[in-house]
Order: structure tokens, then C-alpha cells, then sequence
């Protein structure tokens, strides 16, 4: 009953949000970890989007990335964009609220999380390093390199040559999600080509 789908959808939210943490962002860190060049720990210069972008892939390949994942993804744009462009806190979240028809708990967590601090723009990444996480692999990208530490889209090439002149070790681990055959068709469809709301699209039947 529709009990029992929410339980469903709410056991593969948390499965999805576990990838995302510790499968991309603490293995990630781990393997940067073991790396002669230990840089690779905390990471190269603008690695935030890169991460974000495996993280969010990482929901997806584990099957837990819903609409409203991604439409909350989306307005962390619109909030960082309104805080760009000087507005108010409560301007931001009325426009969540009112022109986007997000809860208003939503909107204002959405709102909350943009001018912490006095304003972080960081949550706009995570849509920008998806888009290049899914044009990478669509180009044949080898999705190893993007687990041997914290790097940038722009450190691929970099790190390519280095792999293989072996001065950066092949991950020490690898998400366990890799050997789940669910996650490597999905794996197989962005590589294929998918656009970030191609994602949400229904799986084919196998």
C-alpha cells in the first residue's frame, strides 16, 4: 500500500544520502589520503563542484535521486543567485515560497542554508559539478579518477598523466555501489549521454 512505498522511498533516500556522504566525500578523502601527493587529501584548488557533482551522481547510481532532490538542488541556484544580486533573506525566501511553491519549512531551510554566515554560494556548485560529472563520462572519462582524492573537473587531464607515470595511485577504494549491477546499468545509461533531468527519467525495463 502506499504505506509501504514511503517506507521504500525513504529506506533508498537514506541509502542515497549514505553514497553521497560516505561513498563519495569521506572515500574521497580516505584515498587522498594514501596518495604520494597527500594534497590530494583536502583537496586541489575549486574542487567543491567535482565533489558535489560525484556525490549527486552517487544518489543516482544507488537509486535514491528523486524530483525533489533535484528540484531543491535547483533552488539552492535560485537562492544563491537572489543573494548575489543583493536580496533580502526574506525576499528569497517569499520567492521560494510564493513564485516556486516550496513549503514554507522548505524555503526557508533552502533560504537558511544561502546566508549562513553572512552568504555562501557553495550550494550552486552542486548542479554546475553534475553537468560536468555527467559530460565526463559521456566522453569516455574513466570514473576511477574522479575517486583518487579531492579534485577539480579542471585537474582530469592533470591527473590522468599522473596515474600513468604512477605518481597517483589507483583508488585505494572504490564506492560499493560499482558492484551492484543496478548501478552499473545506470552507470551505462550516463555514459550513453543524460541530461540532469534525463536522470529522473523512468529506468528501462530489464
Amino acid at each position: 500500500g502506499p504505506f509501504a512505498l514511503v517506507v521504500v522511498a525513504g529506506v533508498r533516500r537514506v541509502g542515497a544520502l549514505l553514497q553521497h556522504a560516505i561513498g563519495t566525500h569521506l572515500l574521497t578523502r580516505y584515498n587522498g589520503r594514501q596518495q604520494p601527493f597527500q594534497q590530494l587529501e583536502v583537496g586541489l584548488a575549486g574542487y567543491d563542484g567535482l565533489q558535489e557533482g560525484l556525490a549527486v551522481l552517487a544518489e543516482y547510481l544507488s537509486g535514491g535521486l528523486s524530483r525533489s532532490r533535484i528540484r531543491v538542488l535547483a533552488a539552492r541556484v535560485v537562492a544563491a543567485d537572489q543573494m548575489i544580486r543583493g536580496a533580502s533573506f526574506i525576499e528569497t525566501f517569499r520567492m521560494l515560497d510564493r513564485n516556486h511553491e516550496f513549503s514554507q519549512r522548505t524555503a526557508y531551510t533552502i533560504t537558511m542554508r544561502t546566508y549562513r554566515g553572512g552568504g555562501l554560494s557553495k550550494d550552486a556548485l552542486y548542479l554546475r559539478g553534475l553537468v560536468e560529472v555527467l559530460e565526463y563520462l559521456a566522453n569516455d572519462g574513466d570514473i576511477d579518477a574522479l575517486f583518487v582524492g579531492k579534485i577539480a573537473s579542471s585537474h582530469l587531464p592533470m591527473i590522468s598523466e599522473l596515474r600513468s607515470r604512477k605518481l597517483v595511485t589507483e583508488p585505494a577504494l572504490r564506492p560499493h555501489y560499482l558492484d551492484d549491477p543496478a548501478a552499473l546499468a545506470r552507470l551505462q545509461r550516463v555514459r550513453n549521454g543524460l541530461t540532469v533531468l534525463q536522470l529522473l527519467e523512468p529506468e528501462p525495463k530489464r
